[in-house]
Order: structure tokens, then C-alpha cells, then sequence
């Protein structure tokens, strides 16, 4: 082994205590009753709620599809998960400090084996408890089954099920594609890189890049905008359906779930009324150029434009970049920021209040 691989093994040994840091996975489910979502996360020796009853909810709501409890306590794998990370570690430590190529060819092997036997047997999870169902469950659909994805998102009744590494898991994915690189290199390219002079560069480019690619992933630990899919995705405040993404808009939380709006004014509103501590960040469709995103802050707003918007303000996005009087001169209307059109949403909330309050007072005094 040269120097460059013992100490990738190291990283790569390494990067595996973080799963006793942060949760390996990620399942949430999102629907009109939880517009904010309900999730769980899985940990190398626990199942715990993103929030705190949201455990007690997916029960709850497991029980009235006949899906078992999840119990933590019940679950073997997590009373071995964090043996078998332990060892990862101490005998990747050992492996980079004894730098023998074929014991490094040996370990990566296994190593790439039991992430692979994880993956799958977190599948096999998610199988038997999405199939094996109470038959005298109150709700019971023949033929559907309610497995989450391993990865991505499925539609699940009227829930949406979305299923992410969490941190945890991202750095096991980095320490797996460090281990797969080197073996790959030692079982492939050790005598080539041997009779090169330049086998140093080499291993880097081919070898530690792809991995500690995925580890600066990971340490990012956040994630930005999507595409926005019209006809599909729809609107986190007023539910209408999103059909022309020009006018789109998302709203990041601090837990990575992104939340869909099919006009800026809907997102205004939504904003005005959230925690802001909840989110993370705010993006806006650029209008004149199809499906790039603003951070809502730098961009530029045009209200009451000659354009029909799908909520009706006429109220559009454009790039940091656009002169606001030139943008004037091009739609029409008058220029404004996101500051502005948030703090009009907040006033438009107390007048409604005003208004509503008003009219009982009203009511009380025609009554007397």
C-alpha cells in the first residue's frame, strides 16, 4: 500500500464513527392533514421522531392501516449495528497502520459487503413492515401495500413518503466509495501506478476525489431547490395545482423538507405566517429564465405586471442582475423586494384579523 491509501482507509475508517454522531435515515410523510410533515430517523442503535410525538403519529397512523408498531426495542439489528461500526473503525485503523495490500484487499471486501447487507436488509425492512398487514386493520385496500422507498419519494394514499440518507448515512456513503475506490485501485491499478512516475497523482485523481467528493456532500448536509414538475406538484398554501413554473416558487425547512408554491404571493403569505427559525432558505423561479432559481432576498419583484399570474397579483421574479426601471419599462407595474412583499403579506394578515374581529363585535352589537 502506498501512503495516499493507507491514509484513505483511515478517512474512510474514520468517516464511519460520525454514524454514532448523526442518524443514518431520514423517512418522513407529508399530506394535507401534516403539511409539515411527520418523520422518523433512523439511528445506529435507535428509531427516534424528527419532532417529538411524530413517532407516536406514524403508529397511530400505522395502526388504522395494520402496519405493525415501530418499536425500537424491538428491532435486533440495532443492538449489533453499532458493534459492527465499531469494528469497521478499529480495523480500518489497523489496516491503514499495518499497510499490508492484501489485509487492505481483505477488509475493503468485507467492509463493501456489509454495507450492501445493510442496505438491503433496511429494504427487507421496510418490505415486511409495508406487506405484512393485521388483516382486521380499519382501513384495508386489497392488493396495496404501504412500503416507503428506499430512496426518493412514492405516493402512499394521500400521503407522499420521502426516504434520504440523513448525515449519518451520507458519511458511510463517502466511506463506501473511498473503500470501493481503493480496492478498485489495488486489485486493478497498483502495478500500473507502480511503473508510473506520477502513481501519487494518479491515485488522487482516480481514487480519493470521487470519495472525498462525496464526503464534501455530505458535510454540506443541506439541500437546494427542484425542478418544479407542472401538473404535478402543488401549492403549500392555497393547494392549487402548479401549471406554470415561471411564477414557482420553494421554501426550504431547517429539516430539508422542500414546500412547493404555485405564485409569490402564496409564498409571501406562507412566510409571513411561519416560524422563521423553521426555515432554512427561500428560493423563486427567475421569470425570463425558465427553471433557474433566486434566493428570494437577491432577487428582484415586479407587482402588478402585464402578465397574468396564476393567483392574479401579476406578480413576478427576475434575476439580482435586471434593472428594476428597465424591468418597469419591460412588464409594467412597479418594482418592489422580498422584505416589502412579506411585510405587505403580514398586513394583509392583520387587516383579514381586523376585518374578522370587526364583524363579530358587529354581530354581538345587532345582537344586543
Amino acid at each position: 500500500m502506498t501512503r495516499v491509501t493507507r491514509w484513505l482507509v483511515a478517512v474512510a475508517a474514520v468517516a464511519v464513527l460520525g454514524v454514532f454522531a448523526f442518524p443514518l435515515w431520514r423517512v418522513t410523510l407529508e399530506a394535507p392533514q401534516y403539511p409539515e410533515g411527520i418523520g422518523m430517523l433512523i439511528h445506529v442503535d435507535g428509531v427516534s421522531g424528527v419532532n417529538e410525538h411524530d413517532l407516536n403519529n406514524i403508529n397511530g397512523l400505522n395502526h388504522y392501516i395494520g402496519m405493525a408498531r415501530i418499536e425500537p426495542d424491538a428491532i435486533p439489528e440495532l443492538k449489533f449495528m453499532p458493534w459492527i461500526a465499531g469494528v469497521m473503525v478499529v480495523t480500518g485503523l489497523l489496516v491503514a497502520a499495518r499497510g499490508s495490500r492484501r489485509l487492505c484487499i481483505v477488509w475493503a471486501t468485507l467492509m463493501l459487503a456489509t454495507l450492501a447487507a445493510g442496505v438491503y436488509d433496511f429494504w427487507r425492512w421496510e418490505y415486511d413492515y409495508g406487506h405484512n398487514l393485521n388483516p382486521d386493520a380499519a382501513i384495508r385496500i386489497p392488493g396495496l401495500s404501504y412500503q416507503p422507498p428506499l430512496f426518493g419519494s412514492k405516493q402512499i394514499l394521500n400521503f407522499v413518503a420521502h426516504s434520504y440518507p440523513a448525515a449519518g448515512g451520507w458519511l458511510l456513503i463517502s466511506a463506501g466509495s473511498i473503500i470501493g475506490s481503493v480496492l478498485v485501485y489495488l486489485l486493478f491499478g497498483f502495478r500500473a501506478a507502480k511503473r508510473s512516475a506520477r502513481r501519487t497523482t494518479g491515485l488522487v485523481s482516480t481514487v480519493a476525489v470521487p470519495g472525498m467528493a462525496v464526503i464534501l456532500l455530505a458535510s454540506c448536509g443541506t439541500v437546494g431547490p427542484r425542478p418544479l414538475v407542472a401538473g404535478t406538484d402543488e401549492c403549500a398554501k392555497c393547494r392549487m395545482m402548479i401549471t406554470d413554473p415561471r411564477f414557482g416558487a420553494e421554501v426550504i425547512t431547517r429539516t430539508g423538507r422542500i414546500q412547493t408554491f404555485d405564485a409569490v404571493e402564496c409564498l409571501a403569505s406562507y412566510v409571513a405566517a411561519a416560524d422563521s427559525a423553521a426555515i432554512h432558505s427561500i428560493w423563486v423561479q427567475d421569470f425570463e429564465h425558465a427553471g433557474t432559481w433566486i434566493a428570494a432576498e437577491q432577487a428582484v419583484f415586479i407587482t402588478g405586471a402585464a402578465v397574468a399570474s396564476p393567483m392574479g397579483r401579476s406578480l413576478l421574479a427576475l434575476a439580482p442582475g435586471a434593472t428594476p426601471s428597465a424591468a418597469v419599462a419591460r412588464y409594467g407595474g412597479r418594482a418592489t423586494d422580498w422584505r416589502a412583499l412579506v411585510s405587505s403579506a403580514h398586513g394583509d394578515m392583520h387587516a383579514e384579523t381586523g376585518d374578522a374581529s370587526a364583524g363579530a363585535v358587529g354581530g354581538a352589537t345587532d345582537a344586543h
